[in-house]
């Protein structure tokens, strides 16, 4: 292994000097950056007149730039050429680099190096995570191994070629997801008989009585049909609802506050006898008319959201009532043919999960060749 000398960025990093003074009638293409590494994305298009800011950088390609809010979480980016001439406020500091000291395509990588990211946290100043920011002389104070020209484009040109196939991959992932999504879409919509939810699920209250004494497993619901969440178990003396519902494996359970965003799903075995708050209706399934396995499904559709947004009086706080569930009209055919349809569903979730699965594996691997390429071990 070789061990890289290490110098402070201040040392082959200069502030960039393209301000520009912004003019109330003039319109300027914006952008921001995503932490953990996911570069720049384009915001709207906006008048002078519209933001605050009397002035923007203005980006160049090859240029670094940094979320002074969001850098210690790896909101930090090396500057494609789509990106040049595209303004940010002066909240995203930009950099120059000395290219006779640094390799356009070793820093690029070096970015996204989540041990970077790691030590830009600890630069950070602020009471707690949501108050953190990194100042630009903090920035310019943490260490870059730099090796010489040689070996930094030799690095480079072997990340290249690994982080393309996996970025490949990625959007093949993408791509795989997006056509289970309209698999699932057709599928559902290709079924003739409808019928109210109220045919297939009837509110259920199994409620127990919360007492202090007692210590409580709690389940949560992602949003976007993700599914349900175990929470930390809880100390009834912790919470101030009175009762809660115990659940049952086949019940469907929705949150209240974001069922219009997905929030609902079928129990399964592994959260059967846990709990959730009143703001979690349950609902006990009629396997007479409707299959488990075809709700989950429908559960997971976005149509459905969409007939699930609030409206009324309910707008402004954005909640879901168990009546507006039951109302909703669905696709539910005879049970085998909702059988048919989720054994279906099914397999092509298991697919979509199992290439998951490989692009965790993938991020591992990326990151072992990041700590590998910088510690002089590629």
């Amino acid at each position: 292994m070789t061990k890289y000398p290490v110098v402070v960025l201040g040392e082959v990093l200069t502030p960039a000097k393209d301000v520009v003074t912004v003019d109330e009638d003039a319109q300027y293409e914006t952008a921001g950056l995503y932490s953990y590494a996911r570069g720049l994305f384009r915001r709207p298009v906006i008048f002078g007149s519209e933001t605050n800011y009397r002035q923007y950088n203005r980006l160049r390609s090859g240029q670094i730039v940094y979320s002074k809010l969001f850098g210690w979480e790896g909101a930090v980016a090396y500057v494609p050429d789509e990106f040049d001439g595209v303004h940010v406020s002066h909240e995203f500091p930009t950099f120059e680099f000395d290219d006779t000291k640094l390799d356009p395509g070793y820093v690029r990588h070096y970015v996204t190096w989540p041990s970077f990211h790691a030590a830009l946290s600890k630069e950070a100043s602020g009471m707690g995570s949501r108050r953190q920011r990194v100042k630009p002389e903090r920035f310019l104070s943490s260490q870059i191994p730099l090796p010489d020209l040689v070996e930094q484009r030799r690095i480079a040109d072997k990340l290249d070629a690994t982080m393309g196939s996996i970025a490949r991959a990625v959007q093949l992932k993408k791509e795989s997801d997006a056509l289970v999504r309209q698999h699932a879409d057709s599928l559902l919509r290709s079924v003739d008989r409808v019928a109210a939810l109220s045919s297939a699920l009837r509110v259920d209250q199994d409620f127990v009585d919360v007492s202090s004494d007692e210590k409580y497993a709690v389940t949560g619901i992602y949003s976007f049909g993700k599914g349900l969440i175990k929470r930390p178990v809880i100390q009834g003396s912790e919470t101030a609802y009175p009762r809660f519902a115990r659940l049952r494996k086949g019940q469907v359970v929705m949150s209240k506050l974001n069922a219009w965003e997905g929030a609902l799903a079928v129990v399964d075995e592994s959260f059967s006898g846990t709990y959730v708050s009143p703001e979690y209706p349950v609902f006990s399934l009629n396997t007479e008319t409707a299959d488990p396995e075809y709700i989950g499904h429908l559960l997971a559709w976005p149509e459905l959201w969409s007939r699930l947004t609030p409206r009324g009086s309910m707008v402004r706080r954005k909640r879901t009532t168990p009546t507006t569930l039951l109302s909703a009209e669905v696709p539910l055919p005879p049970l085998e043919e909702q059988r048919r349809i989720g054994e279906r569903l099914t397999l092509a979730r298991r697919v979509a999960e199992a290439g998951a699965q490989q692009i965790a594996d993938l991020e591992v691997l990326r990151k072992g060749l990041l700590d590998a390429a910088f510690s002089g071990r590629l």
